[in-house]
């Protein structure tokens, strides 16, 4: 048995067990707080209904679905309930494809109508065009298209990449997200095949799962008869995604579970999570450990001037506080060393190097998948140097050069049986890596473009569609409509230089001590910073200085605080709140700001700190 299962039960396992001994419909809502056990909950309801149920769900042959926000959390929890073959664990992604990759029509006649609709808007951009050339971009979109939606006739099946490439059969991820809601709502039989295949499903992280897709698996609660159980596991204090459905609409027949407990951090680091919850929705945790095993712990607040060096103050601030608390992992960049939490990946890209690869995928309007998957490192753009480019250059044994490329580029895979054929392409093959070497090693602005040009005409790469079509424009992916931003992205990334991939890669695989909130969520660490620094450059939606009362209010903040929607200030809270809870011993928050006095008073009105430290305290180390 894993520990998570054998933890000893809170009230909220025992709500869980009491509503999974139920038949006939019912639904439920469990809010738990940071380090309150809620993925032990989730693991441990999966463990009970999957056991309690076992012989009724084999006859029926069905499963109990997890759906879950990354590909790490869902292995954690295969692995934590045994890979039992009962409970079908998968991200948003992949649980939506497989509802629908049998119906092969329906998936045809919605890709039909997506194209139907991307035609209709090429025309109108022809009709309103203002310029020739304005009107002749347009006219060759519309023409990519309507070559997309003639090579639907020859489709015989579809399947699902990262990108689309309609005219080959093939969807993307954001295509999922729209697609497989939208089917839910729309067509009857699809929904009670789910529940017939599904009766039992739990949704892992439900505030920030996308707001059509909760809100089809509610209709799906609505309209279904019969045992269907829906539950949702999460906490409105912890969204950090926009898309995000955040509070879920409870039906009225649902039970509201509670889990108020604290498993994860000390008592001084608790205080100020729940100092930052207060003004929020006002819940607040209880230590979940006996008292006796529940340590003390150290939380400090600093604050300090803008016009500070940023590296000399942080470097002060890991001093004192090594020296203060007698622990010297403040001071160390090493695993298990102090983890800094930023609010904004462009504070960590400055630190670590890769400003100019930050600022490629991050221009006004950019393509959101564009940005968001060049945040989380899995850009489709970046996955040639991660898969190939990189590995074929760093590798020190001769082996392992042909067993990337047979893996990731069809240079030693198609064709590779006729007679002579092998040598040959091994021989190119061993001739291609070297000269790619040399440019890798030569660098300098502009070499991410000349690798990457190199190896996709060498066919030492494979690329998606749309990146197959930005370097190729006239090749087998002619017909992909690159879009002016995503075509502006791909500009300022080949002109960046290949260093930057170092500190970038170290980065999103965590092995900097700098991460956002983003990138540790549902994680802890024994000692964290946390960095508050809106004069670097702040999230558009996001400002600590709103939060703590040093800058106004904007037109749209108040509009919307009356209106009872989402502000700055909520969505501050929420990130501050996702990263002091991340702290499992000892928590350090560093405040940047102009007017050093004014923050001091704004930390003690708003009952964050009562005695924050400036540069005066940092000197006397």
């Amino acid at each position: 048995m894993t520990r998570r299962v054998d933890a000893p039960d809170t009230d909220a396992d025992r709500a869980l067990r009491a509503i999974l001994d139920r038949r006939g419909k019912s639904g439920f809502i469990v809010n738990a707080g940071a380090g309150s056990g809620k993925t032990t909950s989730l693991v441990k309801a999966l463990a009970y209904v999957a056991g309690e149920r076992r012989k009724q769900l084999r006859a029926r042959t069905q499963q109990v679905a997890c759906i879950t926000y990354t590909e790490v959390a869902a292995a954690e929890i295969h692995d934590d309930v045994h890979d039992d073959p009962l409970v079908y664990v998968s991200t948003i992604h992949g649980f939506l494809w497989n509802l629908v990759a049998p119906f092969q029509s329906d998936i045809g006649r919605w890709i039909e109508g997506q194209l139907a609709a991307k035609l209709a808007e090429t025309d109108e951009k022809i009709d309103k065009a203002r310029t020739p050339a304005k009107r002749e971009s347009a006219e060759q979109d519309r023409d990519r298209y309507q070559r997309q939606r003639d090579g639907l006739r020859s489709v015989r099946r579809f399947t699902y990449g990262v990108g689309p490439d309609y005219g080959k059969g093939q969807i993307g991820h954001a295509d999922i997200l729209k697609m497989v809601p939208h089917m839910l709502m729309n067509q009857p039989l699809l929904a009670k095949v789910v529940a017939a295949r599904f009766p039992i499903i739990f949704v892992d992280e439900s505030q920030d799962t996308e707001t059509e897709v909760v809100r089809s698996l509610i209709h799906l609660y609505r309209t279904v008869s019969g045992d269907f159980l829906l539950g949702l596991f999460g906490d409105t204090m912890q969204q950090i995604y926009a898309a995000g459905i955040g509070p879920i609409p409870a039906e009225p027949d649902w039970t509201l579970i509670n889990k108020p407990e604290n498993f994860r951090s000390s008592r001084q680091v608790l205080e100020v999570i729940n100092r930052v919850r207060a003004a929020g929705d006002g819940d607040q945790q209880v230590p979940g450990r006996p008292g006796e095993l529940t340590p003390e712990g150290h939380a400090y607040f600093f604050v300090l001037p803008t016009n500070a060096d940023r590296a000399a103050s942080m470097d002060s601030v890991r001093r004192w506080l090594a020296h203060r608390t007698s622990n010297d992992a403040w001071t160390s960049d090493a695993p298990g060393g102090a983890k800094i939490l930023v609010a904004m990946h462009k504070l960590a890209a400055r630190r670590l190097g890769f400003a100019g690869l930050h600022a490629a995928f991050h221009p006004p309007k950019a393509p959101a998948a564009l940005s968001a998957g060049f945040d989380e490192g899995t850009a489709w753009p970046i996955a040639p140097f991660v898969n190939v480019i990189l590995p074929l250059c760093e590798a020190t044994n001769p082996a392992i050069a042909p067993r990337i490329l047979r893996r990731h580029s069809t240079t030693l895979r198609d064709g590779i049986a006729e007679p002579g054929i092998a040598r040959q392409r091994l021989t190119m093959a061993r001739d291609a890596v070297q000269e790619l070497r040399t440019l890798v090693a030569e660098a300098g602005a502009g070499s991410v473009g000349k690798a990457l040009r190199y190896a996709y005409q060498k066919g030492l790469i494979e690329a998606v569609p749309l990146l197959a079509r930005y370097l190729h424009p006239d090749g087998a992916h002619s017909d992909q409509v690159l879009g002016e931003k995503t075509r502006e992205v791909l500009d300022a990334f080949m002109a960046c230089d290949i260093r930057e991939l170092d500190g970038y890669l170290r980065y999103v695989r965590r092995e900097s001590p700098y991460s956002t909130q983003h990138a540790t969520k549902g994680t802890e660490f024994p000692n964290v910073i946390v960095l508050l620094d809106d004069s670097e450059g702040t999230l558009p939606a996001h400002s600590y200085d709103k939060l703590l009362g040093l800058a106004a209010l904007s037109d749209t903040d108040r509009r919307n605080k009356a209106s009872g929607k989402d502000t700055t200030v909520d969505r501050s809270r929420r990130l501050l709140y996702v990263c002091v809870s991340r702290a499992r011993d000892e928590l350090a928050v560093v405040l940047y700001a102009t007017d050093v006095d004014a923050a001091i008073l704004s930390l003690k009105v708003a009952g964050l700190a009562d005695q924050p430290l400036t540069t005066d305290a940092l000197s006397a180390t």
